[in-house]
């Protein structure tokens, strides 16, 4: 079964126009194996496993980290926090289906053999597929660089964006670990959400107007912020936020 994610064309080239890239793939259970454009078009995007497990060795940079992703109602396997700190912005973004963490190697010959695995892919409700480097800008040293520009050159070619991480902001990162611990919907929002859509959809509402509707349980506000997670209500991610901050439901949003 093929996606449709993508055009079926001959693997790419890179800047050079010499530059022969060779793609590997893990599919539904298989080991690595090499994928011809070509031939085959696009890999099934839901079938799609890592190329490699992510280890921790006394020469490794990064500590690996197991993380739950409600994207994919399962757990993803990453090198690294700064990964993590991706996979919590990705997991807010109702576009994104499908998160897969190692997800495709790449090789070819420059003076010696070459390799990469981009740190992660993402399918997006249009069958969009982005492939993502994670590295911080102090980190991308000439070989990285290298790596990345004929990453992007393969993934332009067969109509896949290509991306490269660097981290969040101090503020941006602090409020989704906050909300990272409400993404799981309560028991109770069936009975809260429609008090809490409906004080937020008042003219000038802030998160204090939207807490006083609380009864002292906590409920609501814990359903008020999961509303935050889903992208039901409006805050500004990057924003410090307040008791005076102004919170509004996400234009579109339509009562039940």
């Amino acid at each position: 079964m093929m996606s449709s994610a993508t055009k079926s064309e001959p693997p790419p080239a890179a800047a050079d126009g010499d530059l022969r890239v060779n793609w590997f793939f893990c599919v539904h259970g298989t080991t690595e194996m090499g994928w011809d454009w070509q031939r085959l078009g696009a890999p099934a995007m839901e079938q799609l496993d890592p190329v490699r497990m992510p280890r921790s060795s006394a020469s490794s940079r990064h500590i690996p980290v197991t993380a739950y992703s409600m994207t994919n109602a399962g757990v993803v396997h990453l090198e690294s926090g700064l990964e993590h700190d991706l996979v919590r912005r990705l997991d807010r973004d109702t576009r994104i289906v499908r998160i897969v963490a190692q997800p495709l190697r790449l090789s070819w010959a420059a003076r010696e053999p070459v390799s990469h695995i981009p740190d992660l892919l993402t399918l997006h409700d249009d069958n969009a597929v982005t492939v993502w480097d994670v590295r911080a800008l102090e980190d991308q040293d000439e070989d990285f660089k290298i790596k990345s520009a004929v990453t992007r050159d393969a993934c332009t070619a067969v109509g896949w964006h290509y991306e490269v991480f660097t981290g969040l902001g101090e503020t941006e990162r602090l409020n989704l670990l906050w909300l990272h611990g409400f993404r799981r919907r309560p028991d109770w929002a069936d009975r809260l959400e429609e008090t809490v859509l409906r004080a937020a959809r008042s003219r000038n509402t802030t998160i204090r107007d939207l807490f006083a509707q609380d009864d002292g349980t906590g409920e609501l506000k814990a359903v008020a912020w999961h509303l935050v997670w889903r992208g039901v209500l409006r805050l500004d991610i990057a924003a410090p936020w307040k008791l005076d901050t102004a919170i509004a439901v996400r234009d579109g949003v339509r009562d039940d």
